[in-house]
């Protein structure tokens, strides 16, 4: 007889992890007082997050949230977004996470955009008040008692403002009700439902809302933290918001999914980083490189005991012994928020590349298949050929919230991810750069990607941004931003010279400024900027 799973396509590394919040929670009974959340000042343990996240579901419940209702949740990393977030997923709500970032206005349009029904905020954010942001952006909350009836979130019903003075148009939640209904709504919870809109934009992108199911997101939590080796004995430091699937998936799933804990701040400060790291004997860390630079960079880093983080987890903050002399050489992962993070990687997350892969990203990970098609007629291009790559599998989103099923997938169900790439022989991927911000030059295609790896090969340059500018005839131009290793060591000529040794001629960037670290402009997400890079190359 055939196995049903095998007919489906769950494969076998897949079977026996866990595929819902409940699940998931369940399997940390045993460890309970282990911790779970640890900041500068809190430590919540697996225990308490249990006990308090099933009140929380209780008082929820009888405030009539259930299975499929969107709720907002505004807060930043710490107890109490892991205590709400976990009574949410355990009573089956869909959690729609929102970002501490975002101004009024942008909140105001998520909530409309992701039809919420209610929702639930810590009062501050790093000193601010959040409920007057909220108001800033929703015209009538301020004014508003009761039921909420605004023009600008005709769904949303109520918000709850956590803390001992909320506004007044703050509702209170009701008692909890009984454990036993609580226990019965968490059995109704399956693998399918979904889980939470995580709503994205990257520096050239529009807003997307993809949803995610229990089984997209916690089983690829759970696959990350086997295949790097986490238990319970480890210590995850992050910055990345809990609010992205950054941090969602592999910072606070994968601890529960693990048994680890996670550590974390309400807002990135590389001192107080450095402080919990050591403190906490941090065995792994997971940020951007701005961050992760920042914590090399800091004037405390070279007396900082670091000996507990695992090698490959963070290159530019291991101990000496232990980094590798070039980045290159560190693992590399592709990954997306449609597909819940990664949805590639080494075959071993700590080792140090061998030279014929450094730079690759990986092989697709057990439950997802990729394919490689011609970025202009869509069809299959050769092995080793660059097209734009294609995929589907167990970790890929159900949609775009409020997309048709034909809007967002090809019919054999393939999502086109807009990455150029190709896959070697070894099996590994290639990444080029995204196919929407490829540069058109004199007739030719010139991905970004390809350049800045040329660059920051080169000894001098310690980071680099690629772009296109406008060129009359010719298209547009390569143009780049560059950051010197250290002030005032680059000189042009040279650095043109050495990029037309790696580089065909249309390749190498006509333009060229050198800036500091420092004044290369950030997102929120710690990315560089490409609009405010643009804007300032052209200023100069």
């Amino acid at each position: 007889m055939t196995d049903p799973l095998r007919r489906y396509g769950l494969p076998p590394e897949l079977r026996d992890l866990p595929a819902s919040v409940p699940e998931a929670l369940q399997g940390r009974a045993l460890r309970g007082g282990d911790p779970f959340v640890i900041g500068i000042d809190f430590r919540l343990s697996f225990a308490e997050a249990d006990a308090r996240s099933a009140e929380v579901a209780g008082r929820l419940l009888a405030a009539g949230i259930g299975k499929g209702t969107r709720v907002g949740l505004l807060a930043p990393n710490g107890p109490w977004w892991a205590v709400t977030w976990l009574a949410l997923a355990r009573i089956g709500a869909l959690s729609v996470p929102l970002s501490t970032f975002a101004p009024g206005a942008e909140l105001a349009r998520t909530v409309r955009q992701t039809d919420v029904h209610a929702v639930l905020m810590a009062p501050r954010f790093v000193g601010e008040s959040m409920a007057i942001r909220l108001e800033s952006g929703l015209a009538g909350l301020g004014d508003s008692h009761g039921e909420l009836q605004l023009e600008d979130a005709p769904f949303l019903r109520w918000v709850h403002v956590d803390g001992d003075q909320p506004p007044r148009w703050s509702r209170t939640l009701p008692a909890p009700l009984a454990g036993s209904v609580v226990s019965a709504a968490e059995s109704e919870v399956f693998p399918a439902d979904a889980l939470a809109i995580i709503n994205t934009s990257g520096a050239t992108a529009a807003p997307k809302s993809v949803l995610h199911t229990h089984g997209s997101l916690v089983r690829h939590a759970a696959l990350l933290a086997r295949r790097r080796g986490m238990t319970n004995e480890d210590r995850i430091y992050s910055p990345m918001p809990f609010f992205w699937v950054g941090g969602l998936t592999m910072v606070l799933l994968a601890a529960l999914a693990s048994g680890a804990a996670c550590v974390v701040q309400e807002r990135f400060e590389p001192g107080e980083a450095l402080d919990l790291i050591e403190r906490e004997r941090v065995t792994q860390v997971s940020c951007w490189p701005n961050a992760s630079r920042q914590l090399a960079d800091h004037p405390t880093f070279a007396r900082r005991d670091l000996r507990a983080v695992r090698g490959g987890t963070l290159v530019e903050a291991l101990p000496p012994e232990y980094r590798p002399p070039a980045g290159d050489r560190a693992p590399n992962v592709l990954g997306m928020t449609e597909t819940g993070g990664p949805h590639t990687g080494p075959d071993d997350a700590y080792a140090v590349l061998p030279e014929p892969l450094r730079g690759t990203f990986g092989r697709p990970l057990p439950g997802m298949e990729h394919i490689v098609v011609d970025v202009d007629t869509g069809q299959g291009v050769p092995a080793g050929q660059e097209g734009e790559l294609l995929l589907r599998g167990a970790f890929l989103m159900d949609g775009f919230y409020k997309g048709e099923r034909h809007e967002t997938f090809t019919p054999d169900g393939w999502y086109a991810t807009g990455d150029l790439g190709w896959f070697g022989s070894d099996g590994h991927l290639r990444f080029t750069g995204r196919r929407t911000a490829m540069i058109k030059t004199g007739g030719s295609n010139v991905a970004p990607a390809e350049v800045e790896m040329a660059l920051v090969q080169l000894p001098a340059v310690r980071d680099a941004f690629v772009f296109g500018i406008p060129a009359g005839e010719r298209g547009e131009d390569v143009a780049a931003v560059v950051v010197p290793e250290n002030p005032g060591t680059i000189e042009l000529p040279a650095l043109t010279a050495s990029l037309r040794e790696a580089l065909s001629s249309y390749k190498v960037p006509r333009h060229i400024l050198i800036v500091e670290a420092a004044e290369v402009p950030t997102l929120p997400t710690g990315k560089a900027d490409l609009a405010a890079l643009r804007d300032l190359f052209n200023g100069r």
